[in-house]
């Protein structure tokens, strides 16, 4: 196929897959089921806030619009520069990693289904590894990870500092990215976590106090790997 047609396919399809998924990441979010977001029976405080008035969690104004955008420049990006496979499983993997970052962002709670989303994604990422056993295998990494991050929390803080869904997320995210992959995703999430306390602490001592999720941040950390440095290792052929 001649290479401007191609290029002109991938494009049209990041641009209609910007408009269903931008759109679509606030409707789910609005019109998951509430129970979905309790922990343990309990239901977050900003989420008994809103009581019954048909409140909506996540305005569309101005969320629709920011979530178009970054789908439409994610995928305009990979349409340039990757397969249109890559380009369409990339873009629909960014519609849980959405979903999980607002939750958290807001509730402090990820419901469960969001990341059996995630996990589902992983499909789209089967023929992109030689090893059949590649995506296990970061499954395996990426839970060891945030296992050795609780040890370590409960070993020097006596506390957990770390949640289920963290857990969750990124053996979901071993198993899409791969065992180099999750690392570079869970070393840039740290960075990104660290490089804002450090922000915070020029800036607003008093903030550092207060929770920073960190999916938020693993989300930012999915998105440069997936765009940037995947390929990076590719080279590397790490």
């Amino acid at each position: 196929m001649d290479y401007y047609v191609l290029l002109g396919i991938k494009l049209a399809v990041a641009l209609g897959l910007a408009v269903i998924l931008g759109n679509g990441a606030v409707v789910l979010f609005n019109r998951t089921p509430v129970q979905w977001f309790a922990d343990d029976g309990e239901l977050p405080a900003a989420l008994r806030d809103l009581g019954d008035g048909g409140r909506q969690r996540l305005t569309s104004t101005p969320w629709k619009y920011i979530f178009v955008a970054l789908f439409g420049l994610c995928g305009l990006y990979l349409g340039w520069r990757e397969p249109l496979q890559y380009e369409i499983s990339v873009l629909l993997m960014l519609f849980p990693v959405i979903e999980i970052a607002v939750s958290d962002a807001k509730y402090n709670v990820v419901p469960d289904q969001f990341n059996i989303l995630l996990t589902v994604a992983a499909v789209g990422f089967v023929g992109f590894y030689d090893a059949w056993w590649e995506q296990l295998a970061g499954a395996a990494v990426g839970a060891a990870l945030i296992l050795a991050v609780y040890g370590l929390g409960r070993l020097l803080y006596k506390k957990d500092v770390i949640g289920g869904a963290d857990f969750k997320y990124f053996a979901a995210m071993g198993l899409i990215a791969g065992r180099a992959g999750v690392v570079c995703i869970f070393v840039l999430t740290e960075l990104l976590i660290a490089l804002h306390a450090l922000i915070l602490l020029v800036r607003d001592r008093e903030a550092l106090k207060e929770h920073r999720p960190m999916l938020v941040y693993a989300a930012a950390a999915v998105v440069i790997y997936f765009l940037f440095l995947r390929r990076a290792l590719l080279v590397l052929e790490l």
